[in-house]
């Protein structure tokens, strides 16, 4: 309690502050039904946090499910440090119940969500060296002539707070997007397509806390559950064909949220 006529200690403050900015509304669906006004944000200014050097060497970790079923962990892709930062900057722009330009049905997606697209700048010190770190480890071709051509511009951030849950699903494709040169709207990339969902998880949590990723097996035996590790990414194949990869967010309890950043892998449409 603040004491009249007495100095407060100073709040400290980073020194090296996020600074973000809304790019534009769009439409966003939420939880239970309905839509409302939500926002795409950036970074203005390349926070040096968020700067990535080498990092530790990345891992590959196949998942099994069975015949057509694509899916695999790489371990490292951020460190524990470097995740919490991204957190940071998540909850700096701050999360809403509405997803921007995301529609899925009443009861689906039950968490809240941010979108946001990196600055020429982060995109060259962090998302670039980030995908530098990973990509000899992800199939360079799918379905036999798609060649690998890099990750979309968009980070789409979900918060899971104690209950929330993402129930059983396939993941869409999306076209490459970016921020326009102005950096004021976001642009679409021709000639791309994403194939594979990238989940990288930003938080860790206790076996009793749930929180898993459920992958259904495409030979009807029992679903593989994927523990969130801090700084690792689960990757699958996803769209709406026979090989896209069904799968929930099972419902997390304890006061710790979850946070998950999906991003796109793009190969030659």
């Amino acid at each position: 309690m603040a004491v009249r006529g007495v100095p407060q200690p100073a709040v400290p403050q980073p020194a090296d502050p996020f600074v973000v900015s809304k790019i534009c509304d769009v439409v966003g669906s939420g939880p239970f039904g309905g839509s409302a006004v939500s926002s795409y944000h950036t970074v203005l200014e390349h926070p040096a946090r968020l700067t990535l050097g080498h990092g530790d060497k990345a891992v590959r970790r196949d998942v099994e499910l069975g015949p057509g079923g694509l899916a695999f962990v790489i371990d490292n892709v951020l460190s524990a440090d470097e995740a919490d930062k991204l957190v940071e900057l998540t909850e700096t722009m701050g999360y809403s119940e509405y997803a921007p330009n995301i529609r899925t049905p009443p009861g689906m997606r039950q968490n809240k969500a941010v979108h946001w697209f990196p600055s020429p700048d982060t995109v060259e010190k962090f998302l670039e060296p980030m995908w530098a770190r990973i990509a000899h480890l992800v199939p360079s071709e799918v379905e036999g002539g798609d060649s690998l051509m890099g990750l979309s511009h968009r980070f789409a951030h979900y918060k899971y707070d104690s209950g929330d849950v993402f129930n059983r699903h396939t993941d869409g494709e999306w076209p490459g997007q970016g921020l326009s040169a102005t950096g004021d709207r976001v642009v679409e990339w021709p000639g791309v397509v994403s194939k594979l969902s990238m989940l990288l998880y930003l938080s860790e949590h206790e076996e009793q806390d749930g929180g898993k990723t459920r992958l259904y097996r495409f030979d009807g035996g029992e679903p593989v559950d994927v523990a969130p590790k801090k700084g690792s990414a689960l990757f699958f194949r996803h769209g709406f064909g026979p090989d896209s990869v069904l799968h929930a967010g099972l419902k997390l309890s304890g006061e710790k949220p979850k946070y998950v950043a999906r991003l796109n892998v793009l190969y030659s449409a």
